[in-house]
C-alpha cells in the first residue's frame, strides 16, 4: 500500500513536472513568434508569468485528470501488461477532460464548438503527463521487482567436512 502510495506520488511530481517543460516550450515558442514576427518579446515579468501560466493549471490537471485517470487504468487492466495499462490511462483522461469541459460549458453556457476546441486542446495538453506519471508508476513497480529479484538470497554454499583438504586454506599440508 505504501509503495503503491509513493510510486503515484512520484508519477504525480513528474507530471507536473511535464506541465512546468511545457511551460517552457510554450515560452520558446512565443519568443521564436516575436523574434519571427519581429514584435517584443513582452516584458520582464513576462517569462517567470508565462511558465507560472502553465505550472499552476498543470497542478490543477494533475490532481483532477492524471492521477485519476492513471489509477482507474491501472485497476481496470490490472493483469495486462504496461503499455496496455498506459493506453486506458490516456482513455481514462481523454474521457474525465470530456467530462470536465462540458460540464463546464454546460455551466458558463458556452458554445458548442468553442467547448470542443478546448477540450481538444487539454487533451493534448494532459497526454503527455499522463504517459509519464504511468511510466513512473509502472517503471518503478519493475525496478522494484527486478531489485527484489536480483537480491533474493541464493541456495547456502554448502560446507566442506572438517578432515577434507578444502577445510584448509593451503590443504592437508598446511599447519
Amino acid at each position: 500500500m505504501i509503495g503503491t502510495l509513493t510510486r503515484h506520488v512520484a508519477g504525480a511530481v513528474v507530471a507536473w513536472l511535464v506541465y512546468v517543460a511545457e511551460g517552457w516550450v510554450g515560452l520558446l515558442a512565443r519568443l521564436a513568434l516575436a523574434q519571427v514576427a519581429d514584435a517584443g518579446p513582452g516584458g520582464p515579468l513576462a517569462r517567470p508569468f508565462m511558465v507560472l501560466d502553465a505550472a499552476l493549471p498543470g497542478a490543477v490537471l494533475v490532481l483532477l485528470v492524471v492521477v485519476p485517470a492513471v489509477v482507474i487504468g491501472d485497476v481496470a487492466l490490472a493483469r495486462r501488461g504496461a503499455f496496455a495499462r498506459t493506453l486506458a490511462a490516456c482513455g481514462v483522461a481523454v474521457f474525465l477532460v470530456g467530462l470536465y469541459v462540458a460540464g463546464i460549458a454546460a455551466v458558463t453556457g458556452a458554445v458548442v464548438a468553442d467547448a470542443a476546441l478546448a477540450w481538444s486542446f487539454t487533451t493534448a495538453v494532459v497526454l503527455c503527463p499522463v504517459v509519464a506519471h504511468a511510466a513512473v508508476v509502472q517503471g518503478s513497480r519493475a525496478a522494484t521487482g527486478w531489485l527484489a529479484r536480483r537480491r533474493r538470497p541464493g541456495p547456502p554454499a554448502p560446507l566442506a567436512p572438517a578432515g577434507s583438504p578444502v577445510a584448509r586454506p593451503g590443504g592437508p599440508e598446511a599447519p
